[in-house]
């Protein structure tokens, strides 16, 4: 059994993406399909037998899609997909769900917001999945009594927020990844931001975060590129391959998760950072017991994730962020 790289365009005269048409190989091999725009879109577009035969043991394909390479509203549906298939989404504003349809808003390469809905309902029950917001192993979060490694934390522990308050921790979950699921997925490699990156102190120490984990700016910078006090940036937009970068060389990595009552900022090596929004989970980012557990905790979350409430402080759009990289903005 191979892996095939495919590379599909999406076109804006055609309404089905059919394994059989769009690319020639082994039903049972593993593909890795990045979807990338082909013009102007129409869409919907329909996923179906990709790698589907009557082998139950046949491949795992994933579909990668990056929002940030887009520049229309579109849509797809999925048909026939094996049951460990999976949809790579990256490079969105904010994720909601409605039933089996997942609509994300983002902001395209011509600077207006989009809106991107998948419709994951199929007669084999496909994985969807998106990147969670972590904390890896030895992260040291401030307390009230000083700053603890994430992966001590459990439920109960007070944690201090951004907004000065303490608050109890209500879940803390975690989740390894080898070096060969990282070489596979380079995506989820971390992201290292060295000592003082941000600032004096900002963080203390070098702090390994995953890669759309955001970050909190309360400085100038805020002020000066968004007209906010405060916003959110995720850690892949500030790598800038000098003191943000992203570990190319990377044996493995356990990432840990944090839950607060609501959503809120706790500081990680003294640097501002999110704690985790349940719609995470809805994306495949968690496994099914965690989501299980985060539900227990919250069962209003079953019926709507919106009930957890929105971010704390407004997050930039990409191209924004971007703009951290020069180094006339760069502490």
């Amino acid at each position: 059994m191979a892996v095939e790289h495919i590379t599909v365009s999406l076109l804006g005269d055609e309404d089905d993406v059919s394994g059989d048409d769009y690319y020639t190989g082994q039903e049972s091999d593993s593909h890795i399909v990045t979807v990338v725009d082909g013009g102007a879109l129409s869409g919907p577009y329909t996923f179906d037998h990709w790698g589907e035969d009557d082998d139950p043991d046949v491949g795992q394909d994933e579909f990668h899609i990056d929002l940030s390479g887009f520049d229309d509203d579109f849509s797809i549906f999925v048909d026939s997909m094996d049951s460990d298939d999976k949809f790579v989404i990256s490079g969105f504003a904010a994720h909601t769900i409605s039933g089996s349809v997942h609509l994300f808003t983002y902001w395209g390469t011509d600077g207006n917001a989009h809106l991107f809905a998948i419709d994951t309902a199929s007669l084999h029950d496909p994985t969807f999945v998106s990147i969670v917001v972590c904390f890896a192993r030895n992260s040291r979060i401030l307390t009230p009594h000083g700053e603890r490694p994430v992966e001590t934390l459990s439920e109960g522990d007070m944690v201090v927020c951004g907004d000065g308050l303490h608050r109890p921790v209500r879940w803390v979950g975690s989740r390894k990844l080898a070096r060969a699921e990282l070489d596979r997925r380079p995506e989820l490699k971390p992201i290292r931001l060295k000592r003082d990156a941000m600032g004096r102190e900002a963080p203390n120490r070098d702090l390994l975060l995953s890669p759309q984990h955001r970050v909190l700016l309360r400085d100038w910078r805020a002020e000066m590129l968004f007209g906010e006090p405060a916003v959110f940036v995720p850690a892949v937009s500030l790598v800038n391959d000098n003191s943000i970068r992203q570990e190319s060389d990377c044996e493995g990595v356990e990432y840990f998760h944090i839950l607060l009552e609501g959503h809120h900022t706790v500081f990680a090596e003294g640097l501002e950072c999110e704690t985790l929004m349940p719609a995470e989970m809805a994306a495949g980012a968690l496994d099914g017991k965690a989501r299980d557990e985060i539900c227990a905790i919250f069962p209003e979350l079953a019926a709507d994730l919106s009930s957890f409430g929105p971010l704390c402080h407004p997050a930039a759009k990409p191209a924004e962020a971007r703009l951290l990289l020069s180094a006339d903005f760069m502490a």
